[in-house]
């Protein structure tokens, strides 16, 4: 590793919700929005693209605390942005 992710570094991704992206679950009615699952999905990513910039090559990381809400629907073809940000090691 080549330095430390300063706290409060943040970093976002943004992103169009596909097909792939939504719910299986809607019926009756039920839009077909971003399901909870992807939207960690494209969390984690910002997360990990964080921290690539101080990666030595061939080096990765993993793990990762996660505290989410989700209180929008966003539906398909709808442009989305998620962001992680450093609070502590």
């Amino acid at each position: 590793m080549q330095g430390t992710i300063k706290t409060g570094t943040i970093r976002e991704e943004r992103f169009t919700v596909a097909d792939q992206h939504l719910i299986d679950l809607a019926n009756d009615g039920m839009p077909k929005i971003l399901c909870t699952p992807w939207l960690i999905w494209f969390l984690e990513h910002a997360a990990r693209n964080a921290m690539l910039p101080l990666l030595s090559p061939g080096e990765s990381t993993v793990g990762v605390v996660i505290n989410v809400e989700h209180t929008a629907a966003t539906p398909g073809r709808e442009a989305c942005s998620v962001a992680s940000e450093r609070w502590s090691v």
